[in-house]
Parts: structure tokens; C-alpha cells; sequence
């Protein structure tokens, strides 16, 4: 009890000293923030509670081999700091949508910025923040014994209560905070489970001797389903439905430094961090399954050793550093998805001469209108890998338009608003007619995900290409503004070049590594 007491007591003090902020600071900092402290912020934004299940859960039922569903995103690892950050840096934006009045021109942008605010941050925000509620409302199933709909509710109003005080100038300060916390849970929830398990090396030579396939790095050629997998998962996915051009809500950490470098520096401060934790994160699974009873879900099975294995009195703090996860990531993301409708929808379509004590009010309004709706979203997905793959597919052969734009002057608005739209009804009528088509899928070797992401990545993108030639370019104006802000075009290629070539290094050192702990 005195954990949560000291918590509370924390995170009420920092909104308090910050309850008189302004309405721009809820969504962005208004004061220049150093790299260092701007990038942990980054790092706990991508740490977020449902990794732990997610990575437990897909070496569980594949194996280690089947974290290359998550690993291909590592190629683009790099491309955000490297390329994008920089140029966010100059822009200096409250939200990321705001770039579409930039970049484009006529009513085209106009219907793009509306549409976009309202699809990003109402839908896919609310997908969003059903991973981080999902995920925390499980553990607390787990620690408290309650039913599901107890733990998802008890989550969702967590949640509902940190969107009235949800505000970016206590952002960087909480979120140190919770970084503390989440280290140290980690280091203390590793620690039992070594001690329960006999250590990492005892578990690996318990998987070696029982269920070896799960320890591959690669699938035996027998496992044409998951090899084949792999291959689109490394030839398609991480660049068609990955959006990393630095928008979303990581946007306002790339702009706190105020400065190009300061901006490439938090970008890629939390590379090492991850990496670092993809392999406790591993570790902690394989040590977890060790006497473990069949038929288990795989996604729970490494929160539960670590709350059987805690002593009772340092239960809670395991409990807080889940909660700093979850909390910190989803207050960024319901900000980001309040933005988007307040500042971009109502504010500059719906009431454009309020005071700002009415928008900040309307902003908090918002953040518990989604924290609401995720809820509603969460009571209908039972697991977080079909939910990661259905946010995977309906942004498939989008990513590819985020990134162009910026360097394709032929691009415009409709281009975007084609591709968003086309892969979300491509998506839905994959799932409405798969079933008539299942039987060929049986003969194949690839799933239907994999089938799902291909088809719609082609789809989309022959749809967005076919409207960007039928339909005329931005005036010379706008063009001529944007392209102010470019460096040259061999700077380009260069950075490019140099932001995959850091993405294969990432990739192929953490292979290693993580070969190297399973020996």
C-alpha cells in the first residue's frame, strides 16, 4: 500500500505545479527540453505494457523465430532519426496533421486534414490505446484474481481519471518517473524469476531437451508456414505497413531539443535501451516457461511466473512499473489522438474564436471521450497478436505515401486520402469474403495474414498511384514553400542509405545477441 500511496502522492505534486499551463502545452512542450530527457521520453512511449505479453506470447506458440513478426520493424529503425527528425525540427508543429496544410494545397488538404484528424485520432487512436488497456487490464487480473470485464473496467477508469489531468507539460517529468519505476520492477521481476527458473541457462537446456524448435532463430525448413512468413514479414511489411516518417506521437519529442542534432539525438537514444530490453524481455519469457503446464495463454504466462515468483511485499512495486508502461504510453497516444480532434478538427473547422480555457477544457473532454471508447474496443479482442496484425493490414501500402510525399513533388492530398481509405475497406473485404477462399489458403504455404498483407499492400498501392496521376499536383506555391525546408537531394540518398544500413546493423546485432543467450 505504501508503494501506491507514494505514487499517487508523486504524480498529483508534478500536476499540480503544472495545473496553470496553457492550452498549447497540453500537446506539445513550450520550453526547450535536453535530448537526453526527451529521449527516455521516446523510449518509454515504445516500452509499453503489451511487449512483455507480446513477445511471450509469440515465443510460446512459434518459438523464437516467430519474433521476426515484430524484428523486420528494425530495418527502419534508424530512418526517423536519421532522415525525418531533422526536418520535423524545422516545422515545429503542435500536431503532425498540421504538416498536411503544409505540404499540400486547395480543398484537397483541406478534406485530407479533416479526414485524417477525425480517422487518426478517433479510430485508430482508440485501436491503439485498446493495446495498452488490454495489456495492463490482464496483469491486473492476475495480481487482484478479478473476471475479465472486472480488470478491463477497473483499466479503463485508471485511465478515464489520468485523462483529466493528461497534459505534455508534466509529460517529461512523469514520464522520468515512471521510468524509474519500470527499471527497477524489471530488474527485481528478472532476478525471481532467475531464482525460480535456476537461471537463464538452466531454462535454455529445459527448452533444449523438451521443446527445442522454440529456441531456433530461424525456422527449420520443414516450417515452410512460418519461413515463408518471415520473408514477408522482411519484404513486405516493415515498409508497407510501418508508418515512420516521424509523425504520430513522437513528433513533440523530436521537436523539444529545438535543434536538428538535438532532434536526431532523441531519435536515436532509444535504440540501446530497446535492444537491451528485447533480450531481458526474451530471457524473462524462456525463464517462465520452465515446468510450465500445457495449453496455456502464452501472452500471460511470463506476468504470471513474475507475480508467483515475487515476494508478496514487493508485489505492488512489480504492479507500478507495469503501470508506468501502460500510463505512459497511453497518455501520449490519447494526447496525440486530442490533438489531432481539437486542435486540428474543432478548433480550426468547428470553433475556431473560443477561449482557451474552452479548448483546454474541451482537449480533457476528448482524452476521456477515447479512453472511453478504447474500453468499448477492448471488451471485443482476445488477443494482442491479432490485434497488432489488423492494425498491421489496414495501414498496409499506406507507409509508402507518408514517406514519398516528402520527396515526390507528383504526390498530393487525394494520394494520401486514397491509400488510407482504399487499405481500410481493402482490409475489411479480405475479411468478409477469406472465408470463401480458405481452402486455398490451406494449400498454401503462407496464412491468411500473410496473404491479407500482401493483396491489400498491392491493392492500395496500384489505388493511391492510379489517383495521384488522375488528379492535378499542388500549386508551384506550396511546392516551392515546402521544398525550402529539404536539403539537397544527394543529402537525401545519403541519409536514406545510411538510416537502412544502421536498420541492418541493429537487426543483425540483436540476432546475434539473442543467438548468443540461447547459446
Amino acid at each position: 500500500m505504501l508503494f501506491y500511496i507514494f505514487y499517487f502522492i508523486i504524480i498529483i505534486l508534478v500536476w499540480f505545479l503544472n495545473r496553470k499551463t496553457g492550452f498549447v502545452s497540453i500537446f506539445r512542450s513550450t520550453k526547450k527540453t535536453n535530448w537526453l530527457v526527451a529521449g527516455l521520453s521516446m523510449f518509454m512511449l515504445f516500452a509499453s505494457t503489451d511487449s512483455a505479453q507480446l513477445y511471450s506470447g509469440l515465443i510460446y506458440n512459434k518459438g523464437i523465430s516467430g519474433l521476426w513478426l515484430l524484428w523486420a520493424a528494425m530495418l527502419s529503425i534508424a530512418v526517423v532519426p536519421i532522415v525525418f527528425a531533422p526536418l520535423w525540427s524545422k516545422l515545429n508543429f503542435i500536431t503532425d496533421n498540421q504538416f498536411i496544410l503544409f505540404r499540400f494545397s486547395g480543398n484537397s488538404a483541406k478534406v485530407l486534414h479533416q479526414f485524417r484528424a477525425i480517422y487518426v485520432g478517433g479510430i485508430v487512436v482508440a485501436f491503439s490505446l485498446s493495446f495498452q488497456t488490454i495489456a495492463f487490464s490482464r496483469i491486473l487480473q492476475i495480481f487482484f484474481d478479478l473476471s475479465t470485464n472486472q480488470s478491463l473496467l477497473i483499466t479503463g477508469g485508471l485511465l478515464s481519471a489520468f485523462a483529466l489531468k493528461n497534459s505534455f507539460a508534466n509529460k517529461y517529468k512523469t514520464d522520468l518517473f515512471h521510468a524509474l519505476i519500470y527499471f527497477t520492477s524489471i530488474i527485481v521481476s528478472y532476478y525471481y524469476l532467475s531464482e525460480y527458473s535456476g537461471g537463464l541457462g538452466v531454462a535454455i537446456e529445459d527448452l533444449r531437451q523438451n521443446a527445442p524448435e522454440k529456441l531456433s532463430l530461424f525456422p527449420s525448413t520443414d516450417n515452410k508456414e512460418l519461413l515463408y512468413a518471415i520473408f514477408v514479414y522482411l519484404g513486405v511489411q516493415w515498409w508497407s505497413a510501418s508508418l515512420f516518417d516521424g509523425g504520430g506521437a513522437e513528433m513533440s519529442r523530436y521537436t523539444a531539443p529545438g535543434t536538428r542534432w538535438g532532434a536526431i539525438k532523441v531519435g536515436l537514444s532509444p535504440i540501446l535501451l530497446s535492444m537491451i530490453v528485447i533480450l531481458v524481455l526474451i530471457s524473462m519469457s524462456l525463464m517462465s516457461f520452465v515446468n510450465l503446464p500445457p495449453n496455456q495463454n502464452g501472452e500471460l504466462v511470463m506476468i504470471e511466473a513474475v507475480f508467483h515468483n515475487v515476494p508478496d511485499s514487493l508485489g505492488p512495486l512489480i504492479l507500478l512499473g507495469f503501470f508506468a508502461l501502460f500510463i505512459t504510453t497511453a497518455e501520449s497516444v490519447m494526447n496525440w489522438g486530442a490533438s489531432f480532434i481539437t486542435v486540428d478538427f474543432y478548433k480550426g473547422y468547428i470553433a475556431k474564436e473560443k477561449s482557451a480555457r474552452h479548448y483546454a477544457k474541451f482537449s480533457f473532454l476528448i482524452m476521456l471521450f477515447l479512453s472511453l471508447i478504447s474500453l468499448v474496443f477492448s471488451l471485443y479482442i482476445d488477443s494482442l497478436e491479432s490485434l497488432i496484425k489488423i492494425v498491421f493490414s489496414i495501414s498496409a501500402g499506406v507507409a509508402p505515401v507518408f514517406i514519398i510525399r516528402w520527396f515526390w513533388m507528383r504526390i498530393n492530398a487525394w494520394s494520401q486520402l486514397a491509400a488510407m481509405i482504399s487499405s481500410g475497406v481493402y482490409t475489411l473485404i479480405f475479411y468478409t469474403v477469406q472465408d470463401h477462399f480458405q481452402h486455398l489458403f490451406e494449400k498454401s504455404a503462407l496464412q491468411s495474414y500473410e496473404w491479407r498483407l500482401i493483396i491489400v499492400t498491392v491493392l492500395t498501392s496500384i489505388t493511391w498511384l492510379t489517383v495521384t496521376f488522375l488528379t492535378p499536383k499542388d500549386d508551384n506555391e506550396t511546392i516551392e514553400r515546402f521544398q525550402k525546408i529539404l536539403p539537397p537531394s544527394k543529402e537525401i540518398i545519403k541519409s536514406f542509405g545510411i538510416a537502412f544500413l544502421v536498420g541492418v546493423i541493429v537487426l543483425i546485432i540483436t540476432v546475434m545477441f539473442v543467438g548468443l543467450l540461447i547459446g
